[in-house]
């Protein structure tokens, strides 16, 4: 059985692979596409961004077009309302997703392959009326409209940075979610209030469980002749489906509803609703229709959160402090104790939570944040008992046309949320930058964690100190790369007395960025530009080595001409404008030309003893369906 379990794990894996295969564009074109719009939202600037469904890119052969582009839009294009569902065009430039950038970094092109997402890029023309016709219209896209519509009416109704708040938990659309207030979100370790996840659809399926049985027991007859309970499990199911569906079903929302699902089932066959094998069920039921969240940082994070819950409040009912066990449990003698209880719950959930998600949290987003438990401590009663039943009202009274009320009734919760939000990130310390972590601390960690809630033996603390091992590697830390090349060849970071200095104060943006969050520094990037380590000089820029080699990036007009003084012993050169194979001299340094850089992707450059030790970014998926795009493009380019 546990042969087979494995082998499954691997063919779902396989045909799920299969399943959001589609074309990868093979290099980077500017074109005009014509697309219907699928989804809209906004690019980490701030910019409107669409994801085109069924694209035509004039120029290039229907079976290299990929399935699925998205284009960041002029900002006068959403001024003008694109629309979910219109047929648009737009002239664009596009490239194929891109490898990490630096080696170890977050895979763009994974996660895009499993969202057949072949293309992504920019627009440098208005979007239009598209001339080619709109393909037949899929539930799916319907739908897509659908919300799109209702986003636009809860805006209308609700305008403003609350309404974009309102639209975001209601129906999933974040377009209008204000880049200032995403970050103090961030900050104040709220962000997850925002996204549709397990808290909204514990939320709403608890709402919906309690006003049905409630109703029940209001009419005698019924409470005797039905079982109110399973009746309002099956109502909770029904409207947690209708969630699913409205706020877009996303793979976060996906995961919820599963969650939330296997607790009510458990109930219509008299199990315990909330229990580890419920959790594991979900977890298994998750894993074979989307295997590939289990690298998500969404995923790790929503179950750590609830395996360490779930545990913690067996134990405690198993212990009696609870109830239901030895020593009776607490036993609320009045409003004043009842409101303890619930104070003190809401803050060992915030606490057990927030222990069980910051190693993820640190190590996918380099960041921890102080005082989420304040923070959470006053926004989560008023996210539970104040915007989810207001909103929950409004949806309900949308058919009669009386939504306004309580859509009102919301924003006013969303402004203090939003009020808390912004007050405690701005407190001294809130945020502090931490270093990514060595390969093997978060498995460590993670497994150690699982071990020690699933066993009931003495053996359980052997997770303890797997726990403690991972954390220790964590902070002795792992070498970082002294020197860093940008993709392209784009940007030059090195290692200096001050931390990272970088080559450039504007421009390759998101490398740079990567870079410092991935040290654990919260240096902006001009900042990092004015250190001492990397000197610019016209077209080259160049790092010394500890051990005395050098390491040169050579962009920009003149580049090519300064190709054979700095290409010397002991030397790394990057250059993207040269090519390998159109040489007619050979080079002394370690000559890192296109071909050489589409195959690698971002360059590390580490210190060896007296050599130098180059690793790609790329390649660690160089055998992945994901990563065989570039490798097949730089081969084609070097004539095989």
């Amino acid at each position: 059985l546990a042969a087979a379990i494995f082998a499954a794990g691997f063919a779902s894996a396989a045909l799920r692979s299969d399943a959001t295969s589609g074309p990868v564009l093979p290099g980077r074109v500017s074109a005009t596409i014509d697309g219907t719009v699928e989804e809209i939202s906004r690019s980490g600037a701030g910019r409107p961004r669409a994801t085109l469904i069924a694209p035509t890119i004039f120029g290039l052969a229907a079976e290299e077009t990929p399935r699925r582009i998205r284009v960041t839009l002029l900002e006068g294009d959403f001024a003008r309302a694109v629309s979910v569902g219109d047929r648009i065009s737009v002239f664009a430039r596009l490239s194929p997703p891109q490898a990490p950038v630096e080696p170890g970094g977050f895979d763009f092109r994974r996660h895009a392959w499993f969202q057949s997402l072949g293309a992504v890029g920019f627009a440098v023309g208005p979007a239009v009326a598209a001339s080619t016709p709109a393909p037949t219209e899929t539930v799916s896209l319907r739908i897509a409209r659908w919300r799109g519509a209702l986003a636009e009416a809860i805006q209308e109704a609700l305008p403003g940075r609350e309404g974009g708040f309102a639209a975001a938990i209601l129906v999933g659309s974040r377009a209008e979610v204000g880049e200032a207030e995403l970050q103090a979100l961030r900050d104040s370790n709220l962000a997850h209030l925002l996204a549709i996840s397990g808290l909204h659809m514990g939320l709403l399926a608890a709402l919906t469980f309690g006003v049905v049985r409630l109703a029940l027991a209001a009419f005698p007859g019924a409470a005797l002749r039905l079982p109110s309970k399973k009746v309002a499990a099956v109502a909770a199911l029904m409207a947690g489906a209708a969630y699913l569906v409205l706020s877009g079903a996303s793979v976060a929302t996906q995961r919820a509803y599963v969650m939330a699902a296997a607790a009510l089932v458990a109930v219509l066959l008299d199990r315990p609703a909330i229990s580890l094998r419920a959790l594991a069920a979900a977890a298994t039921l998750i894993l074979i229709l989307r295997p590939e969240s289990l690298m998500n940082a969404g995923f790790q994070m929503s179950f750590a959160a609830t395996v360490a819950l779930v545990a913690v409040y067996e134990r405690m009912r198993g212990g009696g402090v609870l109830g239901g066990g030895p020593g009776g449990g607490w036993e609320a003698s009045g409003p004043g104790r009842q409101v303890l209880i619930f104070v003190g719950g809401l803050a060992l959930t915030s606490i057990v939570a927030g222990l069980a998600t910051s190693p993820f949290a640190a190590a996918h987003f380099n960041r921890l944040t102080h005082y989420g438990l304040v923070a959470n401590l006053a926004a989560v009663p008023i996210m539970s008992f104040w915007v989810m039943p207001a909103g929950a009202l409004a949806g309900a009274l949308a058919p009669l046309g009386l939504a306004q009320p309580p859509l009102w009734a919301m924003g006013q919760g969303i402004a203090a949320i939003l009020w808390i939000a912004e007050t405690v990130a701005a407190w001294p310390g809130a945020v502090r930058p931490v270093a990514a972590p060595p390969s093997a601390a978060l498995p460590l960690i993670a497994m150690g964690g699982l071990w020690l809630v699933i066993w009931r033996s003495r053996l359980r603390w052997a997770g303890a100190a797997a726990m403690a091992f991972g954390l220790a590697l964590w902070l002795a830390g792992g070498a970082r790369p002294e020197a860093l090349i940008a993709p392209r060849a784009s940007a030059l970071g090195a290692l200096g007395p001050e931390g990272r200095a970088v080559d450039r104060p504007r421009g390759a943006g998101f490398a740079i960025t990567s870079w410092l969050e991935h040290d654990g520094d919260a240096a902006g990037q001009e900042e990092a530009a004015q250190r001492p380590g990397v000197s610019r000089d016209g077209p080259v820029s160049t790092a010394e080595l500890a051990n005395g080699w050098r390491v040169d990036v050579l962009r920009g007009r003149g580049a090519r001409a300064q190709l054979r003084d700095r290409c010397t012993e002991r030397a790394v050169v990057a250059i993207w404008a040269v090519r390998e194979s159109e040489l007619r001299w050979t080079p002394e340094c370690l000559l890192l030309g296109r071909e050489a850089l589409t195959r690698l992707g971002a360059v590390a450059v580490e210190v060896d003893g007296d050599h130098v030790r180059l690793t790609g970014s790329a390649e660690a998926a160089i055998h992945r369906r994901w990563g065989r795009p570039a490798l097949d493009d730089a081969e084609e380019r070097a004539g095989g």
